[in-house]
């Protein structure tokens, strides 16, 4: 029964891995971070929907998962700039470039301006913004690239699974999970970031670097 019900949700998640495709491409797009780093996170976004999901509701799962996976795209975003702080006078310099009639002229200007929409880009994205994605990746390209996000997940050293768990998949905050377990937010961060390193690494082969 166990087994039954895991290669159903198995196959749900392999049929709607575009969910997580399209919004890594609509993010890495919009704020230039890496697109497989992001599609790694749709994915576990893509796996914690099919945990929850409960076909009695009558709500079609695309419709259902599409929020986990954004919302864990968002999340990671949004936990990661968090810790991103740019210098006081940079900040004053951006509200008052941007509270101006007139389009900055400097170079200096241009760059305070560009420093500080790069900030918050992240979360200023209208959802009109879906980009484009090569649906003609087939099935079984799309099942195994699953299946070796799942052993690479598991795979990961015993912190990064746990960072990348907590953080990416359960939706714990870097400062809460920091918390429970000692350390620094940031400390998490680097400790995610890795996890997703590793696991975009292992789908392309390659071994990373210490």
């Amino acid at each position: 029964m166990h087994n039954t019900f895991l290669k159903q949700r198995n196959r749900q998640v392999e049929h709607h891995l575009d969910l997580a495709r399209s919004q890594a491409i609509k993010f890495s797009l919009s704020t230039g971070l890496d697109r497989d780093d992001l599609f790694q996170v749709g994915v576990l976004g893509l796996v914690k929907a099919s945990r929850s999901y409960r076909e009695d509701t009558q709500v079609p799962f695309p419709v259902f998962a599409r929020p986990h996976v954004r919302g864990a795209i968002l999340h990671y975003l949004r936990d990661s700039a968090a810790l991103v702080r740019l210098p006081r006078r940079i900040e004053e310099e951006a509200h008052r470039i941007g509270r101006s009639s007139e389009d900055p002229v400097t170079a200096r200007e241009q760059w305070i301006q560009r420093a500080y929409r790069s900030k918050t880009r992240w979360h200023q994205l209208p959802d009109h913004l879906q980009a484009p994605f090569d649906s003609q990746l087939s099935k079984l390209e799309d099942s195994e690239r699953l299946e070796r996000v799942r052993a690479a997940l598991m795979d990961l050293p015993e912190l990064e699974r746990c960072a990348v768990r907590a953080v990416v998949m359960e939706g714990q905050s870097l400062r809460t999970v920091g918390s429970n377990h000692g350390v620094s937010a940031m400390t998490i961060q680097r400790r995610v970031k890795r996890g997703l390193q590793r696991i975009s690494q292992a789908l392309r082969g390659d071994q990373p670097s210490d």
